[in-house]
């Protein structure tokens, strides 16, 4: 182990949505806006932490609780049988089997997401609620997840089965590689508090996320699927006074924009981008790419150290006037 994908590649066809920038889903005539975009917008800036910062470099035990590790899987590695222990009905990964890096572990404490893509079948697996604290280990076996999906890593990216949505966990993450190198070419996933309770494609039902806990905040809040958009050139934001490492981030917002993926709950604030966990790395004994890019561009202002987290924090919300450029949308499914 010890390579990973270089920032030229990113999951899924040209055609998921999550590779479809603003600019063609407006010429193909899909994008329907939300009568309350400004009333939802005007909400999530008025919450405590409107946008939450990206963190690196959890210790493990604390985890960053909602990112997802990304583990490529070879023929070598060890089998392991999926079984879902949650009585929701079928779930989709119940017996399947899957070639896992013996290292690998999923991301701690809340969701414990695990990522697995495997490299000669094409298929990502996507599991929620692993029931492991460390590394799955060599012997294979049985997988205990709460619940988990499956989708074509070159297929659109929908229909897996481990967050809100049924968006692949890959989907939408921001990896080391391409903040390290200022270029993401493709949307992101976002998290918000809470959901107007219902869902819209790309999302799929039933689930809905969590729905806001009044009807004042269902009313000023977004269905699960809905997209936004930075309403911003890339000239408008390069002229931005916000950091080097922040403007690659905006201009995705801008070309791809962002799709709500999930809920984080009320009070824990209304916006989550995503890093790709530190684990896919330290899993293998390597140090996480992200901690050491913070490590070393504190300078440029906008990432501040908690030392008693170990952790880096990238302050996202800070330079940008949210309330004038954000847009929300709900898109229509491609006709074909």
């Amino acid at each position: 182990m010890g390579v990973w994908p270089s920032v030229c590649w990113r999951p899924f066809s040209d055609r998921s949505p999550f590779n479809t920038t603003f600019a063609q889903l407006e010429a193909e005539g899909r994008l329907v806006p939300l009568p309350n975009s400004q009333q939802i917008v005007d909400r999530m800036m008025g919450e405590r932490r409107a946008f939450i910062p990206l963190y690196a470099g959890y210790r493990y035990e604390l985890g960053a609780q909602f990112y997802h590790p990304i583990y490529f899987s070879r023929p070598s590695d060890p089998l392991f049988t999926v079984t879902c222990t949650e009585q929701w009905g079928r779930c989709e990964v119940e017996g399947v089997q899957v070639r896992i890096p013996a290292q690998a572990r999923p991301d701690c404490c809340v969701d414990k997401h695990m990522t697995v893509i495997d490299q000669q079948t094409g298929w990502e697996y996507d599991f929620w609620g692993v029931e492991k604290t460390g590394a799955v280990g060599s012997s294979g076996g049985t997988l205990r997840v709460r619940w988990g999906g499956m989708t074509r890593i070159d297929g659109d990216g929908l229909g897996s089965n481990a967050t809100a949505a049924h968006f692949a966990l890959s989907a939408g993450i921001i990896r080391a590689q391409e903040l390290v190198a200022g270029r993401i070419e493709h949307g992101l996933f976002f998290g918000i508090d809470c959901s107007n309770g219902t869902y819209t494609w790309p999302a799929h039902g039933p689930g809905t996320g969590t729905p806001c806990s009044t009807a004042e905040r269902r009313a000023a809040s977004a269905p699960l699927g809905a997209y936004i958009h930075l309403d911003m050139t890339p000239q408008q934001i390069d002229q931005l006074p916000v950091p080097a490492w922040k403007k690659p981030i905006l201009k995705a917002m801008a070309k791809y924009g962002m799709w709500i993926g999930d809920t984080n709950g009320e009070g824990n604030g209304s916006g989550m981008l995503q890093f790709e966990s530190g684990n896919t790395y330290t899993a293998f004994g390597h140090p996480d790419p992200i901690y050491q890019f913070a490590q070393q561009n504190t300078h440029q202002g906008g990432i501040g150290y908690s030392p008693t987290e170990d952790a880096y924090y990238f302050d996202i919300q800070t330079g940008v006037d949210w309330q004038r450029y954000l847009r929300v949308y709900t898109v229509q499914p491609p006709s074909s």
